[in-house]
């Protein structure tokens, strides 16, 4: 069929103002899809970062807890299994620990250091001494003066504590002694029944050959180092021991929060951050004695910028802790509500500016200046042990 010259014929298609009024309709549409799935990324970030920084300290504060209930097990005196090495809060800082390598790990300013010692992180042991030059009829207190730079001691698992578990203890300090480390000396701590004790140097040992089988330790009670760690640092603390019934290896450990190392561009841009920037990634350590004035430390947790000690050490025998963690990387503008500018301080902490190098990462005088970071804190009380439960009491050796 042939349209005629009068006939009209509708034109198909959009016309070009139908066309522009779609694409301005999608466009709109596709931004606000866009901005909507920016925004849900952004919540599912913050939410989780703070179960992450919450997850730091927690991990800290269990690890904590467990060192602090076996502060003194073994023998320690209660004034030297707990003690506060040094109160940082008044002072500019420069307190150090010479790592493995001599390297010096600073402490951080504003913080404190919680000493803890005491056989922490392995079982407690019965011993007993092993056959002398004699046949092994001396007593202790002959055979100990005479032999103190080389005594020679049977360790076993304590009777009356039951439990497939117990006859692997020997085993697990001999895994110890054993592990692969660069540390220069363990120590060994040794009490007798009448809770006297003294701390040597481990200078060899034997592996038992089968399970459950008596663990062979060679003591040397003349090592300085040892003497020190012997309650009151006595140098003669082993003349004074009757006959050894328990022993352990002995821990002596630190707490403290280190200054981590110095900031490099992005973290720190020396032309426009603040001070406290300099050093922006502190950390969470625990520094345990090596010997030869070393000690071997091990990270607890990234970026705690924050450790205080609050001491009740009275009828209640209390301590407080408190601890904070930031996050690793500078709150960015636009990711959400910005986290306070204002800190205040926990516990005894000094107010920021009070110390130099003291207070949260990113704080300045001036609040224009100040850089935002994600934080969380964390406050807890413990309870010492009875000083009585960690002395060693009479239940005999089982030593084969």
């Amino acid at each position: 069929m042939i349209a005629g010259p009068g006939s009209y014929v509708r034109p198909r298609g959009f016309s070009l103002r139908e066309l522009g009024l779609t694409l301005l309709l999608l466009a709109v549409v596709i931004v606000a899809a866009v901005r909507l799935i920016d925004l849900r990324t952004k919540l599912l970030v913050v939410e989780k970062d703070d179960p992450g920084l919450g997850s730091v300290l927690e991990a800290a504060a269990r690890a904590l807890s467990r060192d602090v209930r076996e502060a003194g097990r073994g023998g320690v005196p209660p004034g030297e299994a707990v003690r506060q090495v040094a109160n940082n809060t008044n002072a500019e800082g420069g307190a150090s620990y010479a790592d493995l390598s001599g390297n010096p790990v600073v402490v951080r300013a504003g913080t404190d250091q919680l000493a803890l010692r005491g056989v922490l992180r392995t079982p407690v042991l019965a011993v007993r001494l092993s056959r002398g030059a004699g046949g092994g009829g001396e007593s202790a207190l002959d055979r100990i003066p005479a032999e103190a730079s080389s005594l020679w001691l049977r360790v076993g698992p304590l009777s009356g504590t039951g439990g497939p578990g117990r006859v692997d203890e020997p085993d697990a300090v001999a895994e110890r002694l054993g592990a692969a480390t660069r540390r220069a000396k363990r120590f060994f701590l040794v009490a007798d029944r009448e809770g006297r004790s003294a701390v040597a140097l481990v200078r060899e040992w034997n592996r038992p050959l089968e399970a459950g089988a008596a663990l062979e330790i060679r003591l040397d009670f003349t090592d300085r180092e040892a003497a020190r760690l012997s309650p009151r640092g006595e140098e003669g603390a082993a003349r004074a021991l009757g006959d050894p019934v328990t022993g352990g290896l002995l821990d002596d450990v630190v707490w403290f929060v280190a200054r981590g190392p110095a900031g490099r561009f992005p973290d720190y841009n020396a032309m426009n951050d603040p001070p406290s920037m300099t050093f922006p990634h502190p950390f969470l350590a625990v520094a345990e004695f090596a010997g030869n004035g070393r000690w071997e430390i091990a990270h607890l947790g990234e970026d705690v910028e924050e450790f205080q000690v609050a001491w009740g050490l009275g009828a209640t025998r209390t301590l407080k802790f408190a601890l904070t963690a930031k996050a690793e990387h500078r709150f960015a503008r636009g990711d959400g509500p910005p986290p306070p500018l204002e800190f205040p301080p926990l516990l005894n902490a000094p107010a920021p500016g009070a110390v130099p190098g003291a207070g949260p990462v990113g704080w300045d005088p001036d609040e224009t200046r100040r850089i935002p970071f994600e934080r969380v804190s964390k406050e807890f009380v413990l309870t010492l042990p009875d000083a009585e439960s960690r002395a060693p009491r009479g239940a005999p050796p089982r030593v084969k």
